[in-house]
């Protein structure tokens, strides 16, 4: 790889890695052959840092730009190990977290119900890719009304809301269950278990 392909690649991977978390909820089955393509991608920037390095060394540091583009490597290597998910915590920017709940169905899928203080709420979705549902919601005693919703599931209605109930498993680690239901016909719900509630405090 060309030293100035090189470091356009670098400057493109680490983009992306920081801004994705603001745009990877719309990917939908596309987000797993992205994350794939970025870990070869990384791959690739360790096999290229090695051979820097060693070119590097093979002419005692002489030559400055492939210095500056080993240490490039050296520095994005680093900080995606331990920030994979990129320096900005775009879910912290939406706002405070007021009730957390998730839920884990078949093949590992998930999904994570998140209630902000400015009255937004995030539902995130992780089964054969990503899917983010986001709106506003406002509560009235232990009922929480979805409202301008904006999700890509045909199913999604603005009539949904949802119940806290009260309820603590034995290993303490819920501490209490939320009820999806799509309207006021639906009897069965979605449940998912509440891990954060600080309605109370407020």
């Amino acid at each position: 790889m060309k030293r100035r392909a090189l470091i356009i690649f670098i400057v493109v991977f680490f983009l992306i890695i920081n801004t994705m978390g603001s745009w990877e909820g719309k990917l939908g089955l596309f987000a797993f052959p992205l994350f794939t393509i970025l870990f070869i991608g990384y791959l690739l920037l360790l096999i290229s840092f090695v051979r820097q390095l060693f070119l590097a060394i093979k002419e005692k540091f002489m030559d400055k730009q492939r210095l500056i583009t080993t240490i490039a490597l050296a520095a994005i290597l680093t900080l995606t190990f331990f920030k994979p998910q990129g320096f900005i915590d775009f879910d912290q920017l939406a706002g405070k977290d007021l009730l957390i709940a998730d839920y884990e169905g078949g093949g590992s899928c998930t999904s994570i119900l998140k209630f902000k203080e400015n009255n937004k709420f995030i539902d995130r979705s992780v089964c054969f890719g990503i899917d983010e549902t986001k709106g506003e919601y406002y509560k009235k005693g232990d009922t929480l009304f979805f409202i301008n919703v904006n999700s890509k599931k045909h199913d999604r209605k603005h009539d949904e809301f949802a119940v806290i109930k009260p309820f603590k498993s034995p290993n303490g680690i819920y501490i209490g269950r939320l009820v999806s239901f799509k309207d006021k016909k639906d009897t069965v719900g979605h449940r998912f278990d509440i891990t954060l509630n600080k309605f109370n405090n407020n």
